[in-house]
C-alpha cells in the first residue's frame, strides 16, 4: 500500500542512500517480451523514486521498511525512457533454465546474483571480487572502467536499518 507515510519514508531512505552509495549508475534487469534485458541508467537517483515502492516487512521479518524495485510495466517503461543503453541478455526461459541448472549443481546465490553472472558474460563486465561488498564500497560489476550497481526486477534496493548503518559508518569514517 502506498500511503503518504510510505512515500515520506521512501524519500528519506533513497535520499540517504544517494549520499553514501559508491556509484549512481545502475543496470536494472527487466523482462520485456520474453527477453531479459539490462537497462543501464546513469544518475539513477533521479528515477529511483519513480521505479520503487516502499513497504514494511512483516513482523516475522523484522517489521522494517524497505525500498524495492516496482515490478511493473509502468516502472519498466520509465526505466527505458531514462536508459543510456538497453542490452538484450537472454530469453526469460533461458535465464530460468540456467538458474535452475546452476542451483541443481550447487550454486548458492539467488536470482539477483545470477543476473550479475549473465550480465558479465554478455557484456564482458568484471564481477566484483567480493560478492558481499556493500553498495557504499563499489558497484557489483565494472564495465569499461565504470562501476555499476545491478538490480533484478522486484529486488530490494535497501532497507531503513541498512541505510542508517551506512550513514553511521560514513560518519565514523569507515
Amino acid at each position: 500500500m502506498r500511503t503518504n507515510e510510505n512515500i515520506e519514508i521512501k524519500t528519506m531512505i533513497l535520499d540517504r542512500l544517494a549520499r553514501v552509495e559508491y556509484t549512481h549508475t545502475y543496470a536494472f534487469a527487466i523482462r520485456d517480451k520474453g527477453i531479459v534485458k539490462a537497462v543501464i541508467i546513469e544518475n539513477a537517483d533521479e528515477v529511483m523514486s519513480m521505479i520503487t515502492v516502499c513497504e514494511r516487512n512483516s513482523k516475522s521479518h523484522g517489521g522494517v521498511y524497505g525500498v524495492r524495485i516496482w515490478n511493473s510495466n509502468k516502472a519498466f517503461e520509465i526505466m527505458k525512457e531514462y536508459a543510456r543503453e538497453i542490452i538484450d541478455l537472454c530469453t526469460v526461459k533461458e535465464f530460468e533454465r540456467r538458474y535452475k541448472e546452476a542451483k541443481a549443481n550447487g550454486y548458492k546465490g539467488n536470482r539477483g546474483n545470477f543476473f550479475e553472472i549473465i550480465f558479465s558474460e554478455v557484456t564482458g563486465a568484471e564481477m566484483n571480487e567480493n560478492p558481499t561488498a556493500k553498495c557504499t564500497e563499489c558497484g557489483d560489476v565494472r564495465l569499461n572502467g565504470e562501476e555499476i550497481q545491478l538490480k533484478l526486477w522486484n529486488a530490494t534496493v535497501t532497507t531503513e536499518p541498512q541505510v542508517n548503518k551506512f550513514i553511521a559508518d560514513m560518519n565514523k569514517g569507515k
